[in-house]
């Protein structure tokens, strides 16, 4: 099968092209590097399982089997530039369906936690009103409206993951988990935002991959699905898990960025009617990326 992964250089996209090049399929990278390293696939195009493109995925003659849409800009940098992150974030998924909807290629689109804002039901159902907290989660939010109409308008084969807080290997260390694990290593206290109440259900990056590709095979087109791991862990939770592993050297408190969300805790029983349900607890998934940075 041919497979092209927007964002495939990127933390889970590099993962996912890992997977998949892994099951002998023939897998075609579009990322601009703005987000991505290249890095993370170089040993997939020295070994002939990977082709990289650097240019606009819309402007591509590739004529894949489905597409693995995963390019967008990050929440963190949505606050300064949030025109930038419109055209990352929503046109670019409209560029993307319009070259899926002209080639009849089946997408499968990952969103984010973030459209949810501040909700006050929890476990958080998909159905449940969005009112995002930040340009990245406006963004995305619209990005999702634009794949349902898709689908109704065109009949479009397009699913939607909504991602919780992924992590593990190939992770930047702007993520809290590989952050503070490398905190850590250097002997320098976690820098914890806030009092490190607010709550994340974190989820593994071999997690999603497996999610993103029963989603292929078996999501609802048109449908949400929300991706998250068994249950909530607050800050404080995590950076007292990797200090008991690996030594505690305290922890710096800062104060929040702006669009930082309290509590979130989606509920999962959708994805688990398909039959997934997460492998890897949190201690093993923090004892799995520490070998990455120790090794990387």
């Amino acid at each position: 099968m041919k497979i092209l992964i927007t964002g495939g250089a990127g933390f889970v996209g590099s993962n996912l092209a890992h997977f998949l090049a892994g099951k002998g399929h023939e897998i075609h990278v579009v990322d601009d590097l703005s987000e991505g390293n290249i890095q993370n696939i170089e040993d997939l195009i020295a070994a002939g399982k990977c082709k990289f493109h650097r240019e606009n995925a819309f402007h591509t003659e590739i004529k894949s089997d489905i597409i693995y849409h995963l390019a967008c800009q990050k929440m963190i940098y949505s606050i300064r530039k949030p025109r930038e992150d419109l055209y990352a974030n929503t046109a670019t998924t409209v560029n993307i369906l319009e070259l899926a909807r002209k080639q009849d290629i089946p997408v499968v689109f990952t969103s984010t936690g973030s459209v949810y804002g501040n909700p006050t039901v929890f476990p958080t159902p998909e159905d449940y009103p969005p009112d995002p907290e930040s340009p990245y989660g406006v963004s995305k939010w619209a990005a999702e409206e634009y794949c349902k109409l898709y689908h109704k308008m065109y009949g479009l084969n397009v699913v939607i993951a909504r991602l919780f807080s992924v992590y593990g290997p190939r992770q930047r260390f702007i993520g809290v988990i590989p952050k503070f694990i490398k905190q850590t290593l250097e002997g320098k206290p976690m820098t914890v935002e806030g009092d490190g109440t607010q709550s994340r259900t974190f989820t593994y990056v071999d997690d999603c991959v497996e999610v993103l590709i029963l989603l292929s095979e078996k999501g609802v087109p048109g449908e949400v699905y929300n991706i998250a791991g068994e249950k909530p862990y607050s800050i404080a939770q995590i950076s007292k898990t990797i200090a008991d592993l690996y030594g505690d050297y305290g922890i710096k408190f800062v104060s929040r960025k702006k669009g930082d969300l309290d509590q979130i805790h989606p509920s999962t029983e959708k994805i688990r009617a398909l039959g997934w349900r997460p492998k890897i607890d949190m201690e093993t998934g923090i004892r799995k990326t520490m070998e990455w940075i120790k090794n990387g």
